[in-house]
């Protein structure tokens, strides 16, 4: 494995809609050229959400940046943003290549694009290879049926019952997303089981045609349709 240049600040940021596969390919990646994962994902800094937030913590890489603060504790770009920074320089400064890997468009954009919040323009601290995940229009709509079927089988109720037990509101459970949304609601009464699953994967899909119109605005992500065009594109950057 070649060493990273340590003149060279290089960040691998794997990027697209929920579902599509980034984790999986991001830690693919990290496993072949010595890098650990940091999250840009909102809602994995949670503690005791694991389900809805698809956390992934039996991956043979490092991962940073989830179960920060607990439950109901507000975060924001701005929060996320300076620890971001701070994992990937620990990471540069130990030679290993950080790779950013995220649903929350606007955190991975904080962090590529090198904003700054007061004063509103942008200065970028890495040298970034963007690889977005494409996938054809059904097999992510499958994808997406799968994974909701996973989630409620795979105890997503529980894990909504629980954090209700717990003092968190409804409300806030609302606004953590369509994962968390029609679950909750049909846990409390309001919906059935069916009009639960058909409410949430009809919303997912609305969500990933939004998401992948918002990163197909930027004209420096490199789309990729398998994983070996992803690993050529790592190795091209690094220079290997």
């Amino acid at each position: 494995m070649k060493q990273l240049d340590s003149s060279r600040k290089l960040l691998v940021a794997v990027i697209g809609p929920t579902g599509s596969g980034k984790t999986a390919l991001a830690a693919k990646l990290a496993g072949e050229f010595g890098g650990e994962l940091i999250s840009s994902d909102a809602k994995q800094v949670y503690k005791h959400m694991d389900i809805g937030t698809a956390k992934e913590k039996d991956l043979p890489v490092p991962q940073h940046l989830i179960d920060l603060v607990e439950p109901g504790t507000k975060v924001t770009v701005g929060w996320y943003q300076p620890l971001a920074y701070a994992q990937i320089d620990d990471c540069l400064a130990r030679g290993v290549l950080p790779i950013l890997v995220g649903g929350s468009m606007l955190y991975a954009e904080s962090v590529m694009n090198g904003y700054d919040f007061v004063t509103k323009s942008q200065s970028p601290r890495y040298e970034v290879l963007k690889i977005g995940i494409a996938r054809e229009k059904d097999e992510m709509r499958n994808r997406l049926t799968e994974r909701t079927e996973r989630w409620f089988a795979s105890g997503l109720l529980d894990e909504i019952r629980g954090l209700l037990a717990s003092g968190v509101s409804p409300e806030w459970l609302d606004s953590c997303g369509l994962e968390y949304r029609y679950g909750t609601q049909f846990v409390r009464g309001e919906i059935n089981y069916e009009e639960m699953i058909e409410l949430t994967d009809a919303s997912l899909r609305a969500y990933v045609k939004r998401q992948y119109t918002w990163w197909r605005r930027h004209d420096n992500i490199h789309w990729v349709g398998s994983d070996e065009e992803a690993e050529m594109l790592v190795k091209q950057f690094l220079g290997a």
